[in-house]
């Protein structure tokens, strides 16, 4: 581990601090304030003297390669929502779960938890918030409050979200001597990272009101995705995420149409916004639905509309979770990018798939099938340069040294003390890199040296590291932009950032205690 000054440290940190500032306190764009980040760190590279044509390339080329590979995912991501839009779907599903419960609070839990964590479980690439913020705008969420719940709600399913990718980056990268432990500990504090998410989606809605009327259902979703995960992960990691979080979206759906939450239960909320516009007809009243209740949303219709759902959920797992599968196909690349082996091309069948399911049902014309993708298509040039300005920065913190000196400070600083440092560390890589892989890439070696260096199980820190990059995620610039766009608050990043830096912070900083303890009685 480098000797760091508190110069060096400063000079190393004043990218992050200008990327921090411009977006939250200035108000800046994302693309703004990800191209004065990339400055600052040429100008902080140039003074610590790591700045060479050989780091610039690395960086610039590395990170160029993984905008890329973000936009892969975003672009069909970005279409299947218009799409889904235009042709009424959300409506659909949206009046079918209505339809089942007339309680406001559990419906923002069910569409911005249980179901973004399922989303996260097979896709990941900013897709949960994608689709669950504008179900949140259409149950009458302001846009902004609406991407902050989604965030906070499927934040914890990062590490085994993507089918296990981030997971993977650890273990690559830590090395992992001991898979089953680490996982563990990883499930049980990502479990903590999940009760919390419920808790606090009920208490920025409806306050200390809201945490008593959702408490039951938060404890008993809770318990299937969190502790469905820490029991899944024993026996594979690859989809210790996937099920139990698709268990979850079952038994929530399950609950409603048993009547458990049909009574209506609302409250005044600073985050809703005027009621949305309600279909011709009007929604169904509350218990109306399928299974001849009412029969205000068909199950044709139902089936056709929330089938890109399936379609994605099984393409996922046929390509991610199949080892033969995924052994045939993961060498086609370019450029380093996957092609077939990555959330982009599950995304574009899925896409394709949902716009010949739509036209076929006559839910969409082919002119408004067009408009559509021409919507979708139109925002995407503001969207990739912010994620080029973002990544590129990121790649050339890492290429020029700049986060190793963070981390290195870190550490001096803290010194045995760092135990309960290792999560914030990893949130803060998370928030630098706008992913908890990408994150764990980073810092997962340095978190191993760590434990050897203070004699503690590795398994500890480096569970710390993952879980830490898991809340960090939620605050990562580019899915904020994402979340930003498709929820049509667009130049709000600021605002969407500042209380979801507070979540995450104290989430990390909780995580720490834990994790210090558990150390500490571990012996």
């Amino acid at each position: 581990m480098q000797q760091v000054g508190a110069v060096q440290w400063l000079v190393s940190f004043a990218p992050v601090a200008v990327l921090f500032a411009a977006i939250a306190l200035a108000r800046a764009r994302v693309s703004v304030a990800g191209a004065l980040g990339l400055a600052v760190t040429l100008v902080s590279a140039a003074l610590l003297g790591t700045l060479s044509p050989e780091s610039l390339w690395q960086g610039a080329s590395g990170g160029l390669a993984s905008a890329l590979s973000i936009m892969y995912a975003v672009c069909p991501a970005m279409v299947l929502y218009d799409v889904m839009r235009e042709s009424g779907a959300f409506d659909v599903v949206r009046a079918f779960v209505c339809g089942l419960s007339g309680d406001r609070l559990a419906l923002v839990l069910f569409f911005g938890w249980v179901f973004s964590s399922f989303l996260q479980s097979v896709t990941g690439f900013g897709v949960p918030v994608a689709v669950c913020a504008p179900f949140l705008v259409a149950l009458g969420i302001r846009p902004v409050p609406a991407v902050v719940l989604t965030l906070v709600g499927h934040s914890w399913a990062n590490t085994f979200g993507t089918l296990a990718m981030a997971w993977d980056a650890l273990v690559d990268m830590g090395p992992v001597g001991d898979v089953a432990s680490t996982s563990l500990v990883a499930c049980a504090l990502l479990w903590l990272l999940n009760l919390s998410a419920g808790v606090v989606i009920c208490a920025l809605y409806a306050g200390a009101r809201g945490v008593r009327h959702g408490l039951a259902l938060v404890l008993s979703m809770s318990t299937i995705m969190g502790g469905g995960q820490l029991l899944v992960g024993q026996a594979n990691q690859t989809v210790a995420a996937f099920v139990p979080t698709a268990a979850a979206v079952v038994a929530c759906v399950a609950l409603f149409r048993a009547g458990a939450y049909a009574r209506p239960w609302w409250c005044e909320s600073r985050m809703d916004a005027a009621e949305p516009p309600a279909p011709a007809g009007g929604w169904p009243a509350v218990g109306a639905g399928v299974g001849g209740r009412g029969g205000a949303v068909s199950l044709a219709d139902l089936a056709v509309c929330a089938s890109p759902f399936a379609v994605l959920a099984v393409l996922s797992a046929l390509v991610f979770a199949v080892p033969a599968m995924w052994g045939l196909l993961s060498p086609i690349s370019v450029g380093g990018v996957r092609l077939v082996c990555h959330a982009g091309f599950v995304l574009t069948l899925t896409c394709l798939y949902c716009a010949l399911a739509m036209r076929l049902s006559g839910r969409i014309d082919a002119a408004r099938l067009r408009g559509a993708a021409s919507v979708a298509l139109s925002r995407l040039t503001g969207v990739f340069a912010s994620v080029v300005m973002l990544v590129v920065m990121a790649r050339l913190m890492q290429t020029t040294g700049q986060m190793d000196v963070l981390a290195s400070g870190v550490a001096l600083a803290a010194g045995a003390a760092y135990v309960p440092l290792a999560p914030v560390l990893g949130t803060l890589g998370a928030f630098v890199t706008s992913s908890n892989m990408s994150s764990n890439i980073l810092l997962a070696g340095f978190q191993a040296q760590m434990a050897d260096r203070l004699s503690v199980d590795p398994s500890y820190l480096l569970a710390g590291q993952t879980a830490g990059a898991a809340a960090g995620a939620a605050i990562g610039p580019s899915t904020i932009l994402l979340g930003a766009t498709t929820a049509d608050a667009a130049g709000h990043e600021g605002e969407i950032l500042r209380p979801l830096l507070v979540v995450s912070c104290v989430q990390a900083l909780a995580l720490g205690a834990i994790l210090a303890a558990a150390v500490a009685l571990a012996g």
